[in-house]
């Protein structure tokens, strides 16, 4: 059990311990050796706490003010408050330690005035700059800047980036004999939001000439992570590191970062392993859910169903398969003879415009398929009616998959399936009916705060102990911004969807209405129907 009460109070201690063992002037990490010789226009440095990263930044812009002239160096956070905190006192700390003759000789003149702070170095002129982007009219008024950091940047916007970027063009130092030698905007954060601008901007795409290095724990963040080697004449430069990548911090320091797991795994995992994270907490399992992405799993084929379609119906013979890279359904396993299969449809509702099939082995309980059907409803409904046969009887499976899509937003799909006579559907009571008083079933799946949780609850449960199961990286992708909001409720985070997740929720939900059994068919008569009860009882020894 760990002795801290709270993430907070280990945030602290953290904090504390770093600034004790990065007293020495030779507080230097190897890794970082590429980012000080480093002259590109974008140094983007990003991680776990504890790797250095910041004292890193703040020793090289203290060197440059020194050994350079012409310099007018920005120091930015988001709030000047983050500016007075943290930022200002680490540099005035790193020059007491890198340049202790001279701050005591009083060769550099800083001004602590809040809201004004600034470092100049008298033997130059050279100043550091300290100001808060919640500030707009001080943003507008900077001029003559040679470099800029912008410490914590995941919390700044990607507009206050641009205005900052144009800011460093065009100066070449007032001096003529200037030794600037370039200009160069640098970014410090840890990975805390999988939703930040900077994830889409440096990671997500790659680049054109960007140089990506990692430090000694493999980081899985990139969609197209690389090791540098080669030429440094480059624009962008990105360094990935952690704790482990930092020889100055010692075995106390690792314990209190450890007990990070204990408090709370989402802030260990962004803090310490410099995993991307998602504030509140994801609600699936994040370890597995990475562990999948990592995996890459990769559709069979991609395509789409076309059919002869004849007084308002689908000939069910025609349908055939039309392989398309840029087809709405991909099938991660063929129908195979003999063997069940379950959906969940979700439709677009809530300000989604996805209407969602997803598709399992009733028995296996895999994935096979999933359906992302962007227009009208009824169209979709026809492309669920061709998976549901194609995973059904136009293969010899165990009767038509059984499909169950919500209907609280709109009940069109399902009566679209069952005019086109589709009846393999999910069913979530009986009533009678008005006028007759037989029994009628009532298709659809109703999302309410009885059934949505359970749903969740089950694909929870499945994400965690089978991870295996789950073949599609457009729903794992999802899962990793499908959070518990403040009042724990899950849901997707602000500007994320949760179409796929809510379809194999649904789908992990409606399965027990189809069988499990696997039967031994090779081809059927056309005269057996498989509902037939004498057929079920005599199936086991006819088709041997």
């Amino acid at each position: 059990m760990s002795k801290y009460s709270n993430v907070s109070e280990i945030k602290i201690e953290l904090r504390n311990r770093l600034i004790e063992k990065n007293t020495r002037v030779d507080a230097r990490n190897s890794v970082y050796d590429t980012y000080r010789r480093f002259a590109g226009r974008y140094a983007v440095l990003i991680g776990g706490s504890g790797s250095g990263k910041s004292y890193e930044i703040a020793d090289k812009h203290i060197d440059r003010l020194v050994r350079e002239d012409g310099h007018r160096i920005l120091c930015v956070r988001a709030e000047q408050k983050q500016i007075t905190e943290s930022q200002f006192p680490l540099i005035v700390s790193r020059i007491k330690t890198r340049y202790p003759t001279e701050f005591a000789a009083d060769k550099f003149q800083i001004n602590k005035s809040r809201g004004n702070e600034k470092i100049t170095y008298a033997a130059n002129g050279n100043q550091l700059i300290f100001w808060g982007l919640d500030d707009p009219d001080k943003l507008r008024s900077i001029f003559d800047i040679t470099s800029i950091w912008v410490e914590e940047a995941d919390q700044t916007t990607e507009e206050a980036l641009r205005e900052l970027d144009r800011r460093l063009r065009g100066y070449r130092g007032k001096n003529k004999n200037s030794t600037v030698k370039y200009m160069q905007l640098s970014l410090s954060f840890n990975p805390v939001s999988v939703l930040s601008w900077l994830k889409k901007r440096f990671f997500d795409q790659q680049v054109p000439g960007q140089v990506m290095l990692c430090g000694e724990r493999p980081f899985t963040g990139c969609s197209f992570w690389q090791d540098f080697a080669g030429s440094l004449d480059t624009d962008t430069l990105v360094i990935h590191t952690t704790y482990l990548d930092n020889r100055f911090t010692d075995e106390h320091y690792e314990k209190i970062l450890m007990a990070l797991k204990d408090q709370d795994e989402e802030e260990f995992n962004v803090f310490a392993l410099g995993m991307w994270g998602v504030a509140g907490g994801t609600f699936f399992s994040k370890s597995s859910v990475n562990q999948r992405i990592a995996d890459n799993p990769t559709p069979l084929k991609t395509g789409y169903f076309e059919f002869d379609y004849r007084s308002e119906r689908i000939v069910d013979d025609s349908i055939r398969w039309v392989d398309d890279p840029g087809g709405y359904i991909k099938i991660y396993e063929e129908p195979q003879s003999g063997w069940p299969y379950a959906a969940g449809g979700d439709t677009a509702g809530e300000g989604s415009d996805m209407n969602i099939g997803y598709f399992t082995n009733n028995v296996t309980l895999m994935d096979v398929a999933v359906l992302c059907y962007q227009y009208d409803e009824d169209l979709y409904a026809r492309q669920m009616y061709c998976l549901g046969k194609w995973y059904g009887r136009l293969n010899n499976c165990n009767g038509d998959a059984l499909i169950g899509i919500e209907a609280k937003f709109s009940t069109h799909p399902v009566k679209e399936l069952m005019r086109l006579g589709y009846n393999e559907q999910y069913y979530r009571e009986e009533r009678p009916d008005s006028i007759t008083g037989k029994l009628r079933k009532i298709y659809g799946f109703d999302t309410n705060s009885a059934t949505r949780p359970a749903a969740l609850g089950m694909l929870r449960s499945e994400v965690r102990e089978h991870p295996e199961r789950i073949k599609s990286l457009d729903l794992l992708f999802e899962m990793t911004t499908f959070v518990k909001n403040e009042k724990g409720r899950p849901e997707a985070a602000q500007g994320a969807h949760d179409d796929l997740v809510m379809a194999r929720a649904i789908n992990c939900y409606i399965a027990h209405q189809k069988t499990t059994e696997v039967i031994k068919v090779e081809c059927l008569p056309d005269w057996i129907e498989e509902d037939d009860e004498e057929f079920r009882g005599l199936q086991e020894g006819f088709f041997d």
